[in-house]
């Protein structure tokens, strides 16, 4: 699991860097010509519009990248995505810490019962311990340590991967409002045309570019 994370961070951290560097490089539409400007206008976009103002808003603020570009549909769906993970590492780590507590009172039971130590240090979790007592079975059963144990694991597993997917959809909104600014300026007129024409071989597409 350790080398999982280390991937996903590794990746994560690549995309930023590659997003940043879009960001400084040098870029063609600096300084917009009359063409793409005459776009921008079109499309009720100021003139000095830029992929990069887009990156830094979205960078600073979720969603602004995304207002600034006009894309008003996408914000909702940056800030549904942002609670659902973010509700995602509260409850998983309010779980974590639930059965951290319920796992820690167990185990010392089972090692006062064991003759290995002569009381528990950890009674004050007794409460946590009968909370997830009640929550997974009917008639109160002994849950052995190892048990919560892994369910311990689990949630904290469940939590970190939250993280990191937090962190790994808020640049993809970054990325996302710096790329849909530079296709704001795409425009595709009747230089660029698509025909399909009959061949021997059966319908065949060709594209065609007039300069």
């Amino acid at each position: 699991m350790d080398a999982s994370f280390s991937r996903i961070r590794g990746a994560l951290f690549l995309l930023a860097v590659v997003t940043l560097w879009g960001a400084v490089a040098p870029s063609s539409v600096a300084q917009p010509d009359s063409v793409r400007t005459q776009i921008l206008v079109e499309r009720g976009l100021p003139a000095d519009h830029t992929p990069q103002k887009a990156l830094w808003r979205a960078f600073a603020v979720p969603g602004w990248g995304q207002l600034y570009n006009r894309q008003y549909y996408k914000i909702p769906i940056v800030y549904a995505g942002l609670a659902g993970l973010t509700y995602s590492i509260l409850y998983n780590h309010d779980q974590y810490k639930l059965f951290q507590r319920a796992h820690l009172y167990k185990i010392s039971e089972e090692r006062v019962a064991s003759g290995q130590i002569a009381s528990n240090p950890y009674l004050s979790y007794r409460d946590q311990y009968r909370l997830v007592q009640r929550s997974v079975s009917t008639f109160d059963a002994e849950i052995p340590a190892r048990t919560l144990r892994s369910q311990r694991d689990r949630y904290r597993r469940w939590r970190d991967l939250s993280v990191v997917g937090s962190g790994l959809f808020y640049v993809l909104t970054v990325v996302d409002a710096y790329v849909s600014a530079h296709l704001l300026t795409f425009d595709v007129g009747d230089e660029l045309s698509v025909k399909v024409v009959p061949s021997p071989m059966g319908n065949s597409a060709a594209i065609k570019v007039q300069f």
